[in-house]
């Protein structure tokens, strides 16, 4: 498939201050592609230059195989149609006349606009939808319904490329959804190649043939959804800690945000965390922000907390329901607590099918012990409670009576 948009090893600036060097790559006809990265990447500077808003410090663009330095700026509004972030007007124009708009680049100096003309301007509206309030004054609309208006606008320039700069971004999750189906569907059966910058990654991973991702370092990354959502590569980009799973119902790779990074490095203390039912959900996920080593004591199949243990990738010991807890597994989790710095007891409830993550710890007197505050979590007739008094008589152990306790004797 022939390349519609190419750059080739362009440098942006503004006044001395460079925002991109050396970026190439390209676009082939036909293609839905989304550009991402984070804040401040120069996205929508590269656009821009596309457009022929800004100019080249270095390199060049062709557009059709033409450089853009030699396109003018009525050739470029026959190719490409262009929706911005926000289109905001003084004068009460009505839809149509807004959507008419779209035909300047074909109108003759002192002539009428043709039959041909009004067709297309009528066909524009049938597709987006807005033939309905095309006689409403545009300033009267909402937000979803203004950039329909303006991707009509665009159509009735019949271009052969549609270019968003985050069309989406002040829009709510149905309107934005709204959006994307159309643009989709003219990408895919009009043909119409789409370029867009993309906030929303699951939204970009699920509607785009190929996306380039951008950061102040230039082009990261650059293919199809699949290759460029890379858990590891998108964790450096955003500074943020995520999962990337296939989403089996709509059959593309989501991304489950977790939280920002709170640290850069790796911190070199291990913590063995006994926990279950949930109750180790937020403290697993914030010291794998943090970069704490981390390990779980012996979880039964099923539990939410395991989920988690997977999903991050940690060390944990798992046993099935009903099932008396295998000598193998006993070994296994006493090896972590033995390798651990802390260790973090939750305010699980403890039975007998998780009680030996509590016998292999009543010993333990050269590491730290925290143990957040519970009432009622003793079902194993007293035995729990009558180790927790014992093990309170230690200095090696602290009693947390909330998350936050527990964390400022973590890191103190």
């Amino acid at each position: 498939m022939e390349s519609i948009i190419e750059l080739k090893n362009i440098t942006l600036k503004y006044g001395d201050y460079e925002v991109l060097r050396d970026i190439s790559f390209n676009i082939k006809k036909g293609e839905f592609t989304s550009i991402i990265g984070p804040n401040g990447a120069g996205k929508s500077t590269v656009l821009k230059a596309i457009m022929k808003n800004i100019e080249l410090a270095a390199g060049d663009i062709s557009i059709k195989g033409k450089s853009i330095k030699s396109i003018t700026h009525k050739e470029k509004a026959c190719i490409i149609g262009f929706v911005p972030q926000e289109f905001n007007i003084s004068f009460d124009f009505t839809v149509y006349d807004i959507v008419a708009m779209g035909r300047n680049p074909y109108l003759v100096k002192f002539k009428k606009t043709k039959f041909d003309d009004k067709k297309i301007i009528e066909e524009s509206l049938q597709k987006t939808n807005t033939y309905e309030f095309k006689d409403k004054y545009f300033n009267s609309l909402s937000g979803g319904e203004k950039q329909r208006v303006i991707i009509a606008r665009a159509l009735a320039q019949q271009p052969e490329i549609l270019i968003l700069d985050e069309a989406t971004s002040s829009l709510d999750i149905h309107h934005q959804l709204d959006i994307l189906e159309l643009i989709h569907s003219l990408n895919r059966e009009d043909g119409l190649t789409v370029l867009t910058i993309m906030h929303d990654l699951n939204l970009a991973s699920r509607f785009s043939d190929k996306i380039v991702l951008l950061s102040k370092n230039g082009v990261i990354k650059s293919g199809t959804p699949s290759e460029v959502i890379d858990e590891q590569v998108l964790k450096n980009v955003y500074d943020m800690d995520m999962i990337v799973r296939e989403n089996k119902l709509l059959s593309y790779t989501e991304i489950i945000p977790l939280r920002i990074r709170k640290s850069k490095e790796e911190k070199n203390i291990h913590v063995h965390i006994i926990c279950g039912g949930g109750t180790g959900e937020y403290i697993l996920q914030k010291l794998y922000s943090e970069r704490y080593k981390i390990s779980c004591g012996i979880l039964i199949e099923g539990d939410s907390d395991l989920d988690i243990c997977r999903s991050l990738n940690l060390d944990y010991v798992v046993e099935y329901p009903f099932s008396r807890i295998s000598e193998e597994s006993i070994v296994k989790n006493k090896e972590y607590i033995d390798n651990s710095d802390v260790i973090i007891v939750t305010d699980v409830a403890i039975g007998y099918g998780n009680f030996d993550n509590i016998k292999l710890i009543e010993n333990i007197r050269d590491k730290k012990i925290i143990i957040l505050h519970s009432v009622n979590r003793d079902f194993v007739d007293g035995e729990y409670e009558k180790i927790l008094t014992e093990l309170m008589k230690f200095d090696n152990v602290k009693y947390a009576m909330n998350l936050k306790e527990l964390f400022y004797f973590l890191n103190n």
